[in-house]
């Protein structure tokens, strides 16, 4: 080998060094300028947000809707909802980068899971556990041992509880189990149903996002962080899903079915009257009737007072009644008692929502005593007490410590808490009994059409 071509070697190895040098500059300005995009990125404008096809979202029934639209708010972004059929079809999006935020009902993040994504790269960040929900298994109206039989086509109502119960049950169709909250809401339209029981699981609630937006990852921590200051979560949720039964009651929605069916239809010309001048919501006065007498003129509390909207005497004195079994009378004189109290509360400051349910609880419980609840939450420092404050001390002002510090003495304050959570509810139901196509649709197809006139 000539001494020639030792000699021209070293320039070459210098130039290749140089070369290999300015590529590995190049290549570190790149992953710089990458970086440095990458952190400085600004949250997308439309955010897109995977949910599971469940009536807590599709209904608005949960405090989900209320959070997205304070993020939208606040960060001036789109929410656009995209609606799965399983919780963990959410998961799957937000991996796979086809949503930037989702929901997870019932999907619990283990640690191998979150290890996992950050290996594949994905960044999947889970947000705090906001609500937890037992999981309830559900005894259809059907031979023991034998699934159901379901009905060509089935009721939406149905067809929604066998979606829910796929990622809850190892075999819906004979022995499904779904989280409370979403067998409450399904429950008033499923006469199937037979009976339900608490499995002793639970399922869980939280939002998860991509990190790979750092802006995002950033904004979803500092959101979290602001909505678990002051019990936000606790009002939202009470606000919203509060009024939902402490355990299903198949018996009393069969109840609700057939009374709407049997009783309520001939009476639902006057309803949608006296709704209509008094500016009142006919399913909130439906509601209203059906606590107090199922829509019976004849009944008759243990307290004595009686007809269809359990008027006392002084009361329908006081609303100028001349003749309690005129039905037509009786309701609108409840209508235009219930629409006062709500008009009362109004000109204090209160909101609709909380006149209407102050207005409900003075309703069962008498305005005095409900005045003397807002007194009693004044004392504790509130300027101007809303319901939420007021329903936890309407329960102790049946003790005598608590009654010798209003004007109005002793209440069975815990009364008008259930009343009002019960005709929030019945509400619920016969909005959804009588417009939607549930199993009761064609018998109460003639109250639909004499609300609807």
């Amino acid at each position: 080998m000539s001494t020639t071509g030792q000699r021209s070697f070293a320039p070459t190895a210098r130039v290749f060094r140089r070369e290999r040098t300015l590529v590995g500059l190049l290549c570190t300005a790149l992953a710089g300028a990458v970086l440095f995009n990458t952190l400085t990125q600004p949250l997308p404008k439309t955010l897109i947000v995977a949910a599971p096809r469940q009536t807590r979202m599709t209904a608005g029934q949960g405090p989900e809707k209320e959070l997205l639209k304070r993020f939208e708010e606040k960060y001036g972004v789109e929410v656009e909802l995209v609606l799965t059929d399983t919780p963990e079809q959410v998961v799957e999006l937000v991996e796979n980068g086809r949503a930037h935020i989702g929901l997870a009902i019932g999907v619990a993040p283990l640690d191998t899971d979150v290890e996992s994504s950050r290996r594949r790269g994905t960044g999947i960040a889970y947000g705090p556990l906001y609500d937890t929900q037992p999981i309830y298994a559900v005894d259809w109206e059907t031979n023991e041992n034998e699934p159901l039989e379901l009905p060509n086509p089935p009721s939406p109502a149905l067809d929604e509880m066998l979606r829910v119960a796929r990622s809850f049950s190892q075999d819906p169709l004979l022995a499904p189990a779904l989280p409370l909250d979403a067998l409450l809401l399904l429950i008033p339209f499923l006469p199937e149903v037979r009976d339900t029981a608490p499995t002793g699981r639970f399922a869980s609630t939280r939002f998860l996002w991509r990190t790979d937006v750092p802006q995002l990852d950033k904004t979803m921590r500092e959101f979290w962080a602001q909505v678990d200051d002051g019990d936000t979560l606790t009002a939202m949720r009470e606000r919203t899903m509060g009024y939902l039964p402490e355990d299903p009651d198949p018996v009393e929605m069969e109840l609700l079915r057939s009374t709407l069916v049997s009783n309520a239809t001939p009476l639902a010309p006057v309803i949608r009257k006296a709704s209509h001048r008094f500016k009142l919501d006919p399913f909130l006065l439906m509601a209203v009737i059906h606590q107090e007498s199922h829509f019976n003129p004849n009944a008759v509390s243990h307290t004595g007072v009686r007809g269809l909207m359990q008027l006392t005497n002084a009361t329908m004195e006081f609303l100028d009644v001349h003749d309690p079994e005129n039905h037509a009378e009786v309701i609108s004189a409840g209508a235009r008692y219930l629409a006062g109290l709500r008009s009362d509360f109004l000109n204090m400051g209160y909101g609709p929502e909380d006149a209407q349910w102050l207005a409900l609880a003075s309703f069962n419980v008498g305005q005095g005593h409900v005045q003397d609840a807002i007194e009693l939450a004044r004392a504790g420092g509130l300027t101007r007490p809303g319901w939420l404050s007021v329903r936890t001390i309407l329960p102790t002002m049946n003790r005598l410590e608590v009654a010798q510090q209003t004007k109005y003495g002793l209440c069975r304050g815990f009364e008008a808490v259930d009343f009002v959570d019960k005709v929030r509810y019945f509400s619920y139901a016969i909005k959804g009994l009588v417009f939607n196509s549930g199993a009761q649709g064609d018998e109460l197809s003639g109250l639909h059409l004499s609300l609807a006139r």
